[in-house]
């Protein structure tokens, strides 16, 4: 499912709010032997509205400016934040939506790992979605969304889980991104499973809950060599995990996202939704087409094969 990781594709908008984006991205490619390829999209303000009639030629000219103008830019960040050539495994500017963009490019270069920041436009995200929320609807590999600045490698990590088969395969992923960047030694690792009434309703106690948890962590960190330690909440999940990121003061939170299959994933799963819009710390989503296996077979036939 998962061999190393040799591509971390990271998207910019070339400003210095970008730059800990870029960092995180270099980071995670330097702890890991990987190398990095940048790629900024840009719209000209008369792409987002209606307007006067704008020739053809007008609009070419334009184009080429904004892109010479961002190739510049680009650079200039990549001289700032000392990136070495042969650590660059290429750049690209292209015209069109961030979102889009950025999903061609991973899949044009096979990337292994997107890298993209929180919005530098809250207002506009809370109307239209930020790129690192439409990014992660389509993804088809792990996408790592920067908030802040992300410490390299982490020293608390945080993967609330479901209990799931779907939810133990983002679980496994997920470490195993983990250890091509932190040594075991220098990384805490916390599962986190939240109950609420429909749990309470299948689980004799939270005795019983723990006991579940501990065993879907042995199970799916088995071979690892990571130690996992387990945490049992009650409440509103999304509510729990802010609060257990903030008061553990986890550096990144790792979680899988269910959704629906086909052209686009219109609904991203509504907790992985609430962890990267209003998440305190960098989040880390593994998409369910990482193992196409789990989307086909019944899930009482998932827990016997990981039993």
């Amino acid at each position: 499912m998962f061999d190393n990781l040799k591509t971390v594709l990271i998207g910019t908008s070339l400003t210095r709010m970008s730059d800990p984006v870029v960092r995180a991205g270099l980071g995670v490619a330097r702890a890991s032997g990987a190398r990095v390829f940048l790629v900024h999209a840009f719209q000209p303000q008369w792409a987002y509205a209606g307007g006067p009639y704008l020739s053809e030629a007008f609009i070419q000219e334009t184009l080429e400016t904004e892109r010479t103008l961002a190739e510049k830019h680009l650079l200039e960040q990549i001289g700032r934040l000392g990136i070495r050539p042969e650590e660059l495994a290429g750049k690209a500017v292209a015209y069109g939506p961030p979102h889009r963009v950025l999903i061609d490019a991973a899949d044009e270069v096979e990337a292994d790992l997107v890298v993209v920041g929180s919005t530098e436009s809250p207002q506009l995200a809370k109307l239209f979605g930020s790129t690192a929320d439409r990014v992660i609807r389509k993804a088809t590999w792990p996408v790592l969304m920067v908030r802040g600045e992300l410490r390299v490698p982490p020293r608390r990590v945080l993967m609330p889980v479901d209990l799931s088969p779907l939810s133990g395969v983002a679980f496994r992923k997920g470490l195993a991104v983990l250890g091509e960047v932190a040594p075991v030694e220098d990384v805490a690792i916390e599962a986190l499973f939240v109950m609420e009434g429909s749990d309470r309703r299948h689980m004799a106690s939270e005795a019983t809950a723990l006991q579940e948890l501990e065993t879907f962590v042995l199970r799916h960190s088995a071979g690892t060599g990571r130690r996992v330690s387990t945490r049992l909440l009650q409440g509103p999940v999304e509510e729990e995990i802010r609060k257990r990121t903030e008061e553990w003061a986890a550096d990144v939170v790792i979680l899988g996202t269910h959704g629906r299959g086909g052209f686009e994933r219109f609904l991203l799963g509504s907790v992985a939704s609430d962890v990267v819009r209003r998440g305190p710390a960098s989040v880390m989503v593994i998409p369910p087409e990482l193992a196409p296996e789990t989307l086909r077979v019944p899930a009482r036939q998932q827990e016997a094969a990981f039993a």
